[in-house]
């Protein structure tokens, strides 16, 4: 099942007697191939939203053909999803993906957020990984590109302000070889990251699977989420797009749904109290 508020109706299902300060981290990411998430199945094409209490949900990215793979995934502020596509996919609007553009839904239609022709990104070069920014966009790239006058390699991340891409984060100087290619970030501000890699690994003394999610807090790395403990099905599968909502907006999430359902308690008790 698809929901345009899948994590919305997860903090619901699973943290709603939960005070904001204990609520639980929600957790969003493509497999890049078919797995089966408690009941749902996740195939390449989709994003899973698990609550980490063993609910399970498919964000709502419109419709996607199934031949279509999505490698990178950011949730904006105002609710709009990010992505893009590992192959040129045509969706509907007559809006055309190809896998060096950034794609943005917002519930009703697609629109390419950054259009990677026209910034400059060659072709054969692909975007892995997509956040919101300070500033615009978080982006990784699948091999080496030079653009703006820089170098980014595979492992690098990248901010686009909607002209120039600046770098944000050098893989190798903290620590990643360039066997590393990071395929799902976001950024977390003040010069934090997570990070998923194509492959298995271990960096600053922490080992790592590749559908396994990592911190870099700007000195040291750890090990925020390790999939596999979530469902053994993940270890079959690569992470190639993740989204951990901030603390901050899952509290407020937990707190907004509690509202609502106290309303509606309210609601459906007013017939009573004036019979």
């Amino acid at each position: 099942m698809k929901l345009r508020d899948p994590i919305v109706a997860l903090v619901a299902a699973g943290t709603l007697a939960a005070s904001a300060a204990s609520a639980q981290d929600l957790f969003a990411g493509s497999p890049d191939t078919t797995i089966q998430r408690g009941t749902t199945l996740a195939q390449d094409e989709d994003v899973a939203v698990d609550n980490q209490l063993g609910i399970v949900l498919l964000e709502d990215l419109g419709t996607l053909p199934t031949a279509a793979e999505v490698t990178a995934y950011g949730l904006a502020v105002n609710g709009d999803r990010l992505f893009s596509v590992e192959t040129t996919t045509s969706l509907l609007g007559g809006v055309v993906a190809r896998p060096r553009d950034v794609v943005r839904w917002d519930g009703a239609a697609y629109a390419i957020e950054l259009d990677g022709s026209s910034e400059g990104v060659p072709p054969g070069v692909a975007i892995d990984a997509v956040s919101e920014a300070p500033g615009g966009l978080l982006v990784s790239f699948d091999t080496t590109v030079s653009l703006d006058a820089q170098t980014f390699a595979d492992e690098d991340l990248a901010r686009w302000d909607g002209g120039l891409f600046v770098s944000v984060f050098d893989g190798s100087a903290a620590g990643l070889g360039s066997v590393y290619d990071v395929d799902a970030a976001q950024d977390l501000g003040g010069g934090a990251f997570l990070v998923s890699l194509e492959t298995s690994g271990s960096v600053g003394g922490v080992g790592f699977d590749d559908e396994d999610v990592l911190r870099y807090d700007g000195a040291s790395w750890s090990l925020e989420i390790d999939a596999s403990t979530l469902d053994a099905d993940w270890r079959a599968a690569d992470l190639d797009a993740v989204q951990v909502p901030e603390p901050r907006a899952t509290a407020a999430l937990v707190t907004g749904v509690a509202a609502v359902a106290t309303f509606a308690r309210r609601r459906r008790r007013m017939p009573e109290a004036r019979r």
